[in-house]
């Protein structure tokens, strides 16, 4: 369908976030905004589209980078910073200095679904290749963090978290990490960006602090305007549309277990059907 439009399955995707979302304004609701990808591929050609359009310095793999400078960025209650982990904080704001091992289970009525998707999109563009098998992951994933800096500026503009299975170099996730201010929950939230052709899928997430120390972070909203999992979608001549799927929920716990061991269970859902769940262990690496 051209290169503008892209491939026909994406495009039959744009138009449902058109027809069953809303018109969608950047000035007005920035917190939801996000960088686009390109219709053919996205893997990390938006990386380096973002550097070209916005004059951005492209920094990779740096001992230390993490997902955030400071656990303060999240704005979290006092006695919930102080309940946090320590190690859980060393994670995330030292996220480049860790390794990963992840296990894959899908529930046995979705897998097929599963497969569908990665069959039609996911290998396609190389974005959001969620395992299918234990093979997929057996040899680890690849982990890469690149921020991207104005020259005026300390703290980079954008952080991104691109991680590939080791065994087949695929693309699992190649997403913008950051947080944003969501005024219907009057909190910090964490938001994570997966540009897609024409638009992305932006994820947004409540940050607590459980009582054991533990993180939880949480996509359960009702409505639009809340956490949850959105679709942006723009058509390149200065109009955008939002499409709020309230059926898509995600939970991921980041925990330290009894033997010291720092580990994530990720679990996504589906009207409140578990489809997929991600078993991450971390663990620090030898720089």
């Amino acid at each position: 369908m051209g290169r503008k439009r892209g491939y026909l399955q994406d495009w039959i995707t744009q138009a449902w976030v058109k027809t069953t979302g809303r018109r969608f304004y950047p000035e007005k609701e920035s917190w939801l905004t996000g960088p686009s990808g390109d219709t053919r591929e996205i893997k990390d050609e938006y990386i380096y589209r973002l550097c070209k359009t916005e004059n951005l310095r492209l920094e990779k793999n740096q001992p230390d980078f993490g997902l955030i400078d400071e656990i303060s960025e999240w704005q979290l209650p006092a006695a919930d910073e102080k309940r946090l982990h320590p190690t859980i904080i060393d994670f995330y704001t030292h996220t480049y200095n860790y390794g990963f091992e992840v296990k894959s289970t899908w529930k046995g009525i979705f897998y097929p679904f599963g497969w569908l998707l990665t069959l039609i999109f996911s290998r396609r563009l190389q974005q959001l290749n969620l395992p299918l098998t234990a093979e997929d992951t057996a040899q680890g994933l690849e982990s890469n963090l690149i921020k991207l800096f104005s020259d005026d500026q300390k703290r980079a503009k954008y952080t991104i978290w691109y991680r590939t299975q080791k065994k087949k170099g695929t693309v699992v996730f190649s997403g913008i990490y950051g947080y944003t201010f969501v005024p219907a929950e009057n909190r910090t939230c964490l938001k994570i960006v997966f540009p897609l052709p024409n638009g992305n899928a932006t994820i947004i997430l409540n940050i607590q602090v459980l009582e054991n120390g533990s993180l939880r972070l949480t996509s359960k909203g009702k409505r639009d305007g809340e956490p949850g999992f959105y679709f942006l979608l723009e058509n390149g001549t200065g109009d955008y549309w939002v499409k709020y799927v309230k059926a898509m929920h995600e939970t991921l716990d980041v925990f330290v277990d009894e033997g010291n061991i720092l580990k994530a269970t990720h679990t996504f859902k589906f009207h409140g059907l578990t489809f997929m769940t991600l078993h991450y262990t971390m663990h620090k690496k030898q720089l």
